[in-house]
């Protein structure tokens, strides 16, 4: 019996030390597992989600609200809280939703939406420049400004002139 159990002790050593080296990476599988790529977030996650775009488009209204160039396209808003706070909301969804978020616009289309507002090149570049300065503040990537100031071109046949 005495000598049961520390033969039963080394046995079981034995096998948990063979366990384990069995069990352990070598330094090329650690290696593999350190370089997988890494996951591209959307651009939707790149500017905060649903509370970063909020508070994007909250700075973006008070920027456009305090800019000369297009201060008057805006200025119906600041008299009308009602008004304002559905603004924001639709561009709140506009943004979430055409970055990747899961947000419905509910809003009318682009064209629609600015249709009677002859918006001149000037107003148009005035208008990204303040979202810009938002991007900048709120210290976006280099890619993800690109990327945003992509799509606000993308739109500059639907809002200029109309």
């Amino acid at each position: 019996m005495k000598i049961i159990k520390p033969l039963a002790l080394i046995i079981l050593l034995v096998s948990i030390i063979s366990c384990s080296q069995k069990n352990s990476l070598d330094e090329k599988e650690v290696t593999e597992v350190i370089v997988e790529e890494p996951v591209e977030l959307s651009l939707y996650d790149r500017l905060g989600g649903e509370q970063g775009i909020s508070s994007l488009v909250d700075d973006i209204i008070t920027k456009h609200l305090n800019n000369p160039e297009i201060s008057e396209s805006f200025s119906y808003l600041s008299e009308d809280p009602e008004k304002m706070e559905l603004v924001k909301r639709h561009l709140r969804e506009f943004l979430g939703a055409g970055t990747g978020g899961n947000e419905q616009y509910t809003g009318v289309d682009v064209p629609t939406a600015h249709a009677g507002m002859q918006i001149s090149n000037a107003q148009f570049l005035a208008a990204i420049d303040d979202i810009l300065l938002v991007l900048n503040e709120h210290d976006v990537s280099d890619q993800t400004k690109k990327d945003m100031l992509y799509i606000l071109y993308s739109f500059k046949g639907q809002v200029v002139g109309l």
